[in-house]
């Protein structure tokens, strides 16, 4: 057990304090709001007492904190109030907790609550804007923090599910909903980290392996470099605990979804912890392509596993080595069309909702790997390092059947099709083109290394948390673009030529033709590789009691090197390749430098409202994606830049009862790369978003908890860089102007029903524009989800929790986002689960 380090004010003679039980002395304690976990380890750090507990007695479970000189155990049950957990003092001086038994109304009986704390949604701490744990609520910068609860009652199957709570992020076609992501502040977001350290943008997380999400509206590159403009999300991992604590979790739907989760952690010795967490996901979906062989759902298929082991040798040392593994089949649903009306009315085409318009084998097939070490050093004076290194994996191959033209008439060759093809939209007849494509052999890796150090210093009587770093990184991106392509030598030219290997749909037939997986040929491959490394430096300054400044500064240095093989020219007309003799080869060799900035000051009103005003900047180097194949003659772009003013208000009334953050923003960012029918990369010139946001938690009656976020967005195109385009003050595609998100729950505290709980939300999105070029429009929609669960009391530190519930309760028809017209998410329809978890 630690030794116990007294603070001043108690430190006395021996003989002093003969006598005197140390359970009787008084401490100063300084120990902020934030998860329970958290808190119980600082008393336990700064007190010397060991702490005994399951983590699934605290996961989820937050602490108001604790400021003031209380005796250790009075300090500990104040920490645990509202928690529905209790401290039991051992002979050996440790403390154990356990869950609080409290009486019903009978001589005869007692219940145990088998459920969780009061403020189930709130989680006050986060490190992602700052570099070290903060209070967001002492940030003048736009944080939102989103529990594992969250997952848990909403039953989220994807982050995107998770991320929806969070003020200012809605919907994106996510590549026909085969990875995850989002628009925040109405603009592009493909930029993940994970625990600290960036991963490719086409990453599939699988929320089984998710502590918490950590969301940082607005530009945020002072810390970690090269970030998407609209904001920062960083997901926070599971990891390795001292107490034993395992799960197992089965989930069920009606469309076909059949998943199952284990996650068990705890001590291999004094020394040594351990976690893994394994899940295994076979389902179907209510989407399916239909043919004369018959109907094939949407089928996902993905197997994870994630081990770590921490080492701590004392108190001051933890090295953690975390593994992860996913190897995914999913599905690339290119959802639906608009269609126009022959009148220059351009709609979503009225589709039953099953009816895939791609085929059977459009599909991405990878995996991914993931390993991380991190060691972090506390100081004896309080400060500390941190070092990371990690490296991340992705291989996948990926096949399409790609919804890409409407046609104008019922072409009777090759040369005829190409004079009716229509890039606005399906026409009336209801003719869809599609090409096969490809992107094979691809692998795109992330290779990071970062170390910080921080910590608190003076200056006169101001106190300073300040934090300096540097991070090296290195990207690679590796693949090849194929096409089908058939042979037309002869036919057009004597020389050796190639087109496209197109085929036509009627997207009204219920049943189409026998579709054959299109053979691939390489047209060109490329081999890129990105450098980046940056130094940062922040100060958070506590001028006074209620005034707080943030101040950084960064610095990126960031190459491109990029080879190109070109084995096949353009043809004569469009849609055509002419084979090369001898390979083209093209190199790019460019680099640029950056710096960013970050300006922000809180202050405290009165108690429980703080006004705050910020400036932020960030940074993004453009290069096309991997989707866009065909331009490869001209891919040496200038670097993405956005800024940002954002000023709100963080209050708290009712004893924290009620929490309302407001806040609003102008964002504007300028070379922004975006794709024109998903072949040629270009900048557009300028794209600006101002917006209202609104967040709030509210905890009005024991039990009762609400978690709600409204957000305006007014987003704009000033400059679209093409003198052929005219998008200069449309909308740009998939924003809506107004969404919200409401989730409440409801949990028995006391009695024979203790532990039944009810869950009910909805979701609202705006009218969006379909396109940038603002051609047509996706409808408004309002879902609602409703859950219902039961702990069911069980063994001696168990508990089984079963739930059911409806998603999109009332059977909307909706769609949730889309890239052009022949690309357009469809909604999910009204789907009844189940799940069962047992923790132990």
């Amino acid at each position: 057990m630690p030794v116990l380090a007294l603070p001043e004010m108690v430190r006395a003679d021996a003989s002093n304090l003969a006598g005197t039980s140390l359970s009787q002395l008084k401490m100063q304690f300084n120990i902020p709001a934030g998860s329970l976990e958290t808190a119980l380890n600082t008393l336990g750090r700064d007190t010397g007492i060991l702490l005994s507990y399951s983590t699934a007695l605290t996961t989820g479970k937050v602490s108001q904190g604790l400021e003031g000189l209380y005796t250790v155990e009075d300090a500990l049950n104040l920490l645990l109030s509202d928690s529905g957990l209790r401290a039991t003092r051992l002979d050996d001086g440790s403390y154990a907790l356990e869950i609080a038994e409290l009486s019903v109304f009978s001589e005869q009986e007692v219940q145990v609550i088998y459920g969780t704390v009061l403020s189930r949604y709130e989680f006050d701490e986060a490190e992602s804007a700052t570099g070290f744990v903060t209070d967001v609520d002492s940030l003048p910068r736009s944080v939102q923090v989103l529990p594992e609860q969250l997952i848990l009652d909403q039953n989220a199957t994807r982050l995107t599910d998770v991320l929806l709570n969070a003020a200012g992020v809605t919907r994106t076609d996510g590549f026909g909903g085969s990875q995850d992501d989002v628009i925040i502040r109405g603009m592009d977001n493909n930029h993940l980290f994970v625990d600290g350290a960036p991963v490719s943008s086409r990453t599939r997380m699988d929320v089984a392996n998710i502590e918490r999400v950590e969301v940082v509206n607005g530009p945020a590159s002072v810390l970690h470099g090269q970030v998407s403009p609209g904001g920062l999300i960083n997901i926070i991992t599971k990891k390795p605990q001292k107490d034993s604590a395992h799960s197992v979790q089965a989930d069920w739907d009606e469309h076909g979804r059949q998943k199952l989760a284990i996650d068990s952690t705890g001590s291999l010795s004094d020394k040594f912890q351990y976690r893994v967490i394994i899940a295994r996901e076979d389902s179907e979906s209510f989407r399916e392509v239909k043919t004369e062989e018959g109907a094939t759902p949407a089928n996902t298929e993905i197997y994870s596993i994630s081990p770590s082991i921490s080492f701590t040798p004392d108190d001051q040392n933890t090295f953690t080595l975390r593994l992860g593994y996913s190897d995914q089949n999913v599905p690339i649903d290119r959802g639906t069309v608009a269609v126009d009306d022959g009148n220059g009315n351009i709609s979503v085409a009225r589709l039953p909702i099953e009816r895939r318009l791609g085929s059977e084998f459009s599909e991405r097939d990878g995996v991914e790997k993931r390993v991380q070490f991190d060691f972090d050093h506390e100081f004896d004076n309080g400060w500390k390092n941190q070092f990371k290194a990690g490296y991340y994996e992705k291989s996948f191959d990926e096949y399409q059947a790609r919804p890409t033209y409407g046609l104008n008439g019922v072409p009777a060759n090759f040369l005829q099709i190409l004079g009716l093809i229509n890039s606005g939209s399906v026409q009336s007849n209801g003719l869809l083109l599609r090409t096969a494509d490809s992107n094979l052999n691809t692998q795109e890796d992330d290779l990071f290394i970062s170390n910080s150090i921080s910590g608190d210093f003076f200056t006169g009587d101001v106190e300073h948390r300040l934090y300096v770093g540097a991070n090296y990184t290195v990207r690679g991106a590796q693949r090849d673009n194929g096409f089908a392509l058939q042979d037309i030598t002869g036919v057009f030219s004597p020389a050796p030529l190639y087109s496209l290997d197109l085929d036509i749909v009627d997207i009204y037939e219920s049943t189409r033709p026998t579709y054959n997986k299109r053979a691939q040929t390489v047209v060109h491959d490329i081999d890129d590789t990105y450098t980046e490394y940056g130094v940062s430096i922040q100060n958070i300054s506590y001028l006074t009691d209620r005034l707080n400044l943030l101040a950084g500064l960064r610095y990126d240095h960031f190459e491109l090197e990029s080879e190109t093989n070109i084995f096949y020219g353009d043809g004569p007309f469009g849609g055509t390749f002419v084979p090369l003799a001898t390979p083209e080869h093209r190199e790019i060799d460019s680099s640029n430098d950056n710096i960013s900035a970050q300006l922000g000051a809180l202050y405290e009103l009165t108690d429980g409202i703080s006004l705050y005003g910020s400036f932020s900047e960030s940074f993004l180097p453009n290069y096309p994606d991997v989707t866009s194949s065909s331009q490869v003659s001209d891919r040496d772009f200038d670097p993405e830049e956005a800024s940002q003013f954002e000023i709100g208000i963080k209050s708290s009334f009712m004893d924290d009862k009620l929490r309302v953050t407001a806040s609003v923003y102008e964002l504007t960012r300028e070379n922004v790369l975006t794709v024109d029918n998903n072949f040629v990369a270009r900048l557009n010139g300028e794209e600006k978003s101002k917006g209202l946001e609104l967040s709030a938690t509210m905890q009005f009656i024991p039990g009762l908890n609400v978690l709600a976020s409204y957000t305006h967005i007014d987003a704009e195109i000033v400059d679209d860089n093409d003198d052929n385009k005219d998008n200069e003050g449309n909308a740009p595609k998939s924003v809506p102007d107004n969404k919200a998100r409401v989730w409440g729950s409801y949990e028995v505290q006391q009695g024979k029903l203790a532990g039944l709980g009810v869950g009910f939300g909805l979701e609202y999105a705006d009218e969006r524009q379909g396109d940038d070029e603002n051609r047509f429009t996706l409808p408004s929609y309002t879902i609602y989800d409703t859950a219902a669960w039961y702990y069911v009391p069980f063994i001696a530190d168990s508990k089984l929790r079963l739930q059911a519930g409806v998603k999109n309760l009332f059977d909307k028809e909706y769609y949730p986002a889309s890239i052009n017209a022949f690309r357009i998410n469809v909604g999910e329809p009204r789907t009844a689960y189940m799940t069962a978890r047992l923790d132990f």
